[in-house]
Protein backbone atom coordinates (compact mmCIF):
# COMPACT_ATOMS: atom_id res chain seq x y z
CA UNK A 1 0.00 0.00 0.00
CA UNK A 2 1.31 3.56 -0.56
CA UNK A 3 0.56 5.24 3.07
CA UNK A 4 0.77 9.17 3.62
CA UNK A 5 0.98 10.09 7.36
CA UNK A 6 0.88 13.65 7.86
CA UNK A 7 1.95 15.15 11.61
CA UNK A 8 3.48 18.33 12.37
CA UNK A 9 6.29 16.20 14.56
CA UNK A 10 8.30 13.79 13.30
CA UNK A 11 8.99 11.37 16.07
CA UNK A 12 5.16 10.69 15.25
CA UNK A 13 5.40 9.91 11.39
CA UNK A 14 8.37 7.70 12.81
CA UNK A 15 6.44 5.71 15.49
CA UNK A 16 2.87 5.64 13.56
CA UNK A 17 4.74 4.07 10.25
CA UNK A 18 6.77 1.50 12.92
CA UNK A 19 2.94 0.07 14.21
CA UNK A 20 1.80 0.45 10.45
CA UNK A 21 4.51 -1.99 9.27
CA UNK A 22 4.33 -4.00 11.99
CA UNK A 23 0.73 -5.35 11.26
CA UNK A 24 0.77 -5.28 8.18
CA UNK A 25 4.62 -4.78 6.12
CA UNK A 26 5.61 -4.00 2.76
CA UNK A 27 3.96 -0.39 2.61
CA UNK A 28 5.50 2.30 1.16
CA UNK A 29 5.56 5.25 3.16
CA UNK A 30 5.12 9.19 2.45
CA UNK A 31 5.66 11.79 5.15
CA UNK A 32 4.00 15.33 5.27
CA UNK A 33 3.69 18.20 8.26
CA UNK A 34 1.69 20.91 7.41
CA UNK A 35 -1.77 20.92 4.71
CA UNK A 36 0.16 22.11 2.06
CA UNK A 37 2.94 19.76 1.91
CA UNK A 38 0.32 16.52 2.25
CA UNK A 39 -1.23 18.29 -0.55
CA UNK A 40 2.30 18.10 -2.81
CA UNK A 41 2.90 14.50 -1.65
CA UNK A 42 -0.70 13.50 -3.03
CA UNK A 43 0.13 14.93 -6.28
CA UNK A 44 3.11 13.17 -6.50
CA UNK A 45 2.21 9.63 -6.50
CA UNK A 46 -1.88 8.18 -5.42
CA UNK A 47 -2.11 7.11 -1.80
CA UNK A 48 -4.51 4.40 -0.56
CA UNK A 49 -4.51 5.21 2.94
CA UNK A 50 -3.37 8.27 4.71
CA UNK A 51 -3.14 8.71 8.33
CA UNK A 52 -3.70 12.91 9.56
CA UNK A 53 -3.29 14.31 12.79
CA UNK A 54 -6.00 16.95 13.17
CA UNK A 55 -3.87 20.03 14.29
CA UNK A 56 -1.51 20.92 12.00
CA UNK A 57 0.22 24.78 10.93
CA UNK A 58 -1.33 25.98 7.58
CA UNK A 59 -4.56 23.82 7.91
CA UNK A 60 -6.31 21.59 10.48
CA UNK A 61 -6.66 17.83 9.81
CA UNK A 62 -10.37 17.58 9.19
CA UNK A 63 -10.08 20.32 6.56
CA UNK A 64 -7.06 18.48 4.80
CA UNK A 65 -9.72 15.25 5.07
CA UNK A 66 -12.14 17.32 3.37
CA UNK A 67 -9.98 18.55 0.19
CA UNK A 68 -8.47 14.89 0.08
CA UNK A 69 -12.20 13.36 -0.60
CA UNK A 70 -12.17 15.92 -3.16
CA UNK A 71 -9.08 15.19 -4.61
CA UNK A 72 -8.62 11.38 -4.50
CA UNK A 73 -12.44 9.98 -3.19
CA UNK A 74 -10.72 6.28 -3.16
CA UNK A 75 -8.09 7.48 -0.41
CA UNK A 76 -8.63 6.33 3.28
CA UNK A 77 -8.48 8.53 5.70
CA UNK A 78 -7.65 7.64 8.64
CA UNK A 79 -7.44 10.00 11.54
CA UNK A 80 -4.62 9.79 14.30
CA UNK A 81 -4.85 12.11 16.71
CA UNK A 82 -4.54 13.10 20.70
CA UNK A 83 -7.88 14.57 20.51
CA UNK A 84 -11.14 12.11 20.65
CA UNK A 85 -13.60 15.19 20.97
CA UNK A 86 -13.25 15.17 17.28
CA UNK A 87 -14.51 12.00 16.55
CA UNK A 88 -18.10 12.94 15.21
CA UNK A 89 -16.90 15.79 13.29
CA UNK A 90 -14.50 12.94 11.66
CA UNK A 91 -17.16 10.57 11.07
CA UNK A 92 -19.72 13.19 9.25
CA UNK A 93 -16.50 13.19 6.95
CA UNK A 94 -16.98 8.99 6.56
CA UNK A 95 -13.28 8.26 7.56
CA UNK A 96 -12.36 5.29 7.49
CA UNK A 97 -11.34 5.22 11.41
CA UNK A 98 -10.02 7.88 14.46
CA UNK A 99 -7.60 6.36 16.76
CA UNK A 100 -6.39 8.30 19.59
CA UNK A 101 -2.65 8.79 20.28
CA UNK A 102 -0.49 6.96 21.18
CA UNK A 103 -1.45 4.13 18.27
CA UNK A 104 -1.50 0.52 19.24
CA UNK A 105 -1.07 -2.26 16.99
CA UNK A 106 -4.23 -3.73 17.49
CA UNK A 107 -6.35 -0.71 16.53
CA UNK A 108 -4.36 0.35 13.52
CA UNK A 109 -4.84 -3.68 12.73
CA UNK A 110 -8.52 -3.17 13.09
CA UNK A 111 -8.71 -0.27 11.11
CA UNK A 112 -6.67 -1.83 8.17
CA UNK A 113 -8.99 -5.00 7.76
CA UNK A 114 -12.26 -2.42 7.65
CA UNK A 115 -11.11 0.02 5.12
CA UNK A 116 -14.09 1.48 3.44
CA UNK A 117 -12.30 1.24 -0.03
CA UNK A 118 -10.21 -1.92 0.21
CA UNK A 119 -7.15 -2.20 -0.96
CA UNK A 120 -5.98 -5.55 -2.44
CA UNK A 121 -3.02 -6.65 -1.86
CA UNK A 122 -1.82 -9.78 -3.49
CA UNK A 123 0.34 -12.26 -1.54
CA UNK A 124 0.63 -16.18 -2.50
CA UNK A 125 -2.40 -18.17 -2.57
CA UNK A 126 -4.52 -14.83 -2.60
CA UNK A 127 -5.19 -14.68 -6.23
CA UNK A 128 -7.67 -17.09 -6.30
CA UNK A 129 -9.90 -15.81 -3.66
CA UNK A 130 -9.97 -12.58 -4.84
CA UNK A 131 -11.44 -13.72 -8.38
CA UNK A 132 -13.80 -16.19 -6.89
CA UNK A 133 -14.87 -13.42 -4.54
CA UNK A 134 -14.95 -10.64 -7.93
CA UNK A 135 -17.44 -13.07 -9.16
CA UNK A 136 -20.03 -12.54 -6.65
CA UNK A 137 -23.47 -10.83 -6.80
CA UNK A 138 -23.30 -7.77 -4.83
CA UNK A 139 -25.95 -6.74 -3.32
CA UNK A 140 -28.21 -3.71 -3.96
CA UNK A 141 -29.10 -0.75 -1.58
CA UNK A 142 -30.82 2.19 -1.75
CA UNK A 143 -30.60 5.21 0.82
CA UNK A 144 -31.44 8.16 -1.19
CA UNK A 145 -35.36 8.43 0.22
CA UNK A 146 -36.18 5.21 2.41
CA UNK A 147 -33.61 2.78 3.00
CA UNK A 148 -34.34 -0.21 0.73
CA UNK A 149 -32.41 -3.59 0.21
CA UNK A 150 -32.20 -5.67 -2.83
CA UNK A 151 -30.73 -9.22 -3.94
CA UNK A 152 -29.08 -9.81 -6.93
CA UNK A 153 -32.32 -10.44 -9.01
CA UNK A 154 -33.89 -6.70 -7.54
CA UNK A 155 -36.51 -8.20 -5.31
CA UNK A 156 -37.03 -6.58 -1.89
CA UNK A 157 -34.98 -8.41 0.76
CA UNK A 158 -37.21 -9.45 3.88
CA UNK A 159 -36.11 -8.67 7.53
CA UNK A 160 -37.45 -10.45 10.32
CA UNK A 161 -37.46 -7.74 12.86
CA UNK A 162 -37.53 -3.80 11.48
CA UNK A 163 -34.46 -3.68 13.84
CA UNK A 164 -32.39 -5.91 12.24
CA UNK A 165 -32.63 -3.57 8.80
CA UNK A 166 -32.18 -0.89 10.78
CA UNK A 167 -28.65 -2.30 12.38
CA UNK A 168 -27.86 -3.07 8.69
CA UNK A 169 -28.85 0.43 7.48
CA UNK A 170 -26.66 2.21 10.15
CA UNK A 171 -23.52 0.08 9.40
CA UNK A 172 -24.32 0.66 5.45
CA UNK A 173 -23.85 4.45 6.50
CA UNK A 174 -20.42 4.15 7.69
CA UNK A 175 -19.35 3.09 4.40
CA UNK A 176 -16.82 0.35 5.68
CA UNK A 177 -15.80 2.00 8.89
CA UNK A 178 -16.90 -0.28 11.85
CA UNK A 179 -18.80 0.76 14.87
CA UNK A 180 -18.75 -0.90 18.65
CA UNK A 181 -21.73 -2.29 20.02
CA UNK A 182 -21.51 0.45 22.33
CA UNK A 183 -21.73 2.95 19.64
CA UNK A 184 -24.45 1.39 17.42
CA UNK A 185 -26.88 0.33 20.51
CA UNK A 186 -26.45 4.30 21.62
CA UNK A 187 -27.39 5.23 18.05
CA UNK A 188 -30.36 2.93 17.45
CA UNK A 189 -31.99 2.56 21.34
CA UNK A 190 -32.01 5.63 22.11
CA UNK A 191 -33.71 4.86 25.36
CA UNK A 192 -33.66 1.93 27.19
CA UNK A 193 -31.31 0.32 30.00
CA UNK A 194 -27.86 -0.39 28.64
CA UNK A 195 -27.64 -4.08 29.06
CA UNK A 196 -31.08 -4.61 27.90
CA UNK A 197 -30.00 -3.29 24.66
CA UNK A 198 -26.54 -4.82 24.62
CA UNK A 199 -28.73 -8.24 24.76
CA UNK A 200 -31.63 -7.16 21.87
CA UNK A 201 -28.27 -5.82 20.15
CA UNK A 202 -26.82 -9.05 20.13
CA UNK A 203 -30.13 -11.07 18.98
CA UNK A 204 -30.71 -8.60 15.71
CA UNK A 205 -26.94 -8.65 14.80
CA UNK A 206 -27.09 -12.42 14.93
CA UNK A 207 -30.64 -12.39 13.02
CA UNK A 208 -29.12 -10.15 10.41
CA UNK A 209 -26.36 -12.36 10.20
CA UNK A 210 -28.89 -15.15 9.21
CA UNK A 211 -30.97 -13.04 6.77
CA UNK A 212 -27.51 -12.26 4.84
CA UNK A 213 -26.62 -16.04 4.97
CA UNK A 214 -29.87 -17.11 3.37
CA UNK A 215 -29.51 -14.59 0.94
CA UNK A 216 -26.16 -15.32 -0.33
CA UNK A 217 -24.53 -12.17 1.03
CA UNK A 218 -23.20 -13.27 4.31
CA UNK A 219 -19.43 -12.18 3.96
CA UNK A 220 -21.09 -8.26 3.39
CA UNK A 221 -21.42 -8.29 7.27
CA UNK A 222 -17.79 -7.79 8.59
CA UNK A 223 -17.23 -8.30 12.04
CA UNK A 224 -14.18 -8.82 14.37
CA UNK A 225 -13.69 -8.13 18.02
CA UNK A 226 -16.46 -5.86 18.63
CA UNK A 227 -15.91 -4.01 16.03
CA UNK A 228 -18.92 -4.31 13.42
CA UNK A 229 -18.97 -2.69 9.63
CA UNK A 230 -20.07 -3.70 5.99
CA UNK A 231 -17.82 -4.67 3.18
CA UNK A 232 -18.87 -1.57 1.22
CA UNK A 233 -17.12 -3.52 -2.33
CA UNK A 234 -19.66 -5.45 -2.13
CA UNK A 235 -22.76 -3.20 -2.37
CA UNK A 236 -24.25 -1.18 -4.75
CA UNK A 237 -25.90 1.91 -3.79
CA UNK A 238 -26.84 5.14 -4.33
CA UNK A 239 -25.07 6.83 -1.29
CA UNK A 240 -21.74 4.93 -1.98
CA UNK A 241 -21.90 6.90 -5.80
CA UNK A 242 -23.05 10.05 -4.46
CA UNK A 243 -19.65 9.47 -2.20
CA UNK A 244 -17.40 9.04 -5.45
CA UNK A 245 -18.34 12.01 -7.16
CA UNK A 246 -21.89 10.81 -9.03
CA UNK A 247 -24.33 13.04 -7.30
CA UNK A 248 -27.50 13.30 -9.85
CA UNK A 249 -29.59 10.91 -7.26
CA UNK A 250 -29.47 12.91 -4.14
CA UNK A 251 -32.98 15.29 -3.87
CA UNK A 252 -32.23 16.09 0.21
CA UNK A 253 -33.88 12.89 1.21
CA UNK A 254 -31.73 10.52 3.26
CA UNK A 255 -33.10 7.26 5.24
CA UNK A 256 -35.94 9.25 6.31
CA UNK A 257 -37.18 6.66 8.39
CA UNK A 258 -34.57 6.46 10.82
CA UNK A 259 -33.66 10.04 13.29
CA UNK A 260 -30.00 8.67 13.65
CA UNK A 261 -29.37 9.51 10.12
CA UNK A 262 -29.62 13.12 10.27
CA UNK A 263 -25.90 13.26 11.62
CA UNK A 264 -24.86 11.33 8.19
CA UNK A 265 -27.77 13.68 6.19
CA UNK A 266 -25.76 16.72 7.36
CA UNK A 267 -22.57 15.87 6.05
CA UNK A 268 -24.50 15.39 2.61
CA UNK A 269 -25.85 19.07 2.65
CA UNK A 270 -22.81 20.46 3.87
CA UNK A 271 -19.67 18.82 2.41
Amino acid sequence: MNILIVDDERFQHDELATVIEAVSPGNDYSFASSYDEALERLAERPVDVAFLDVEMPGGGGLELARELRRLSPSTNIVMATAYSEYALDALRLFVSGYIVKPVREDEVREVLANLRNPVERVADGEGADQAGRSDKPRMRVKCFGNFEVFDADGRPMRFARQKEKELLAYLVCLHGATATAGQICAALFEWGEPRRNASYFRKISSALRGTLRRAGYEDVLVHARNAYGVDAGRIDCDYYDHLDGNRGAYAGEFMYQYGWAEQFKYGLDHY
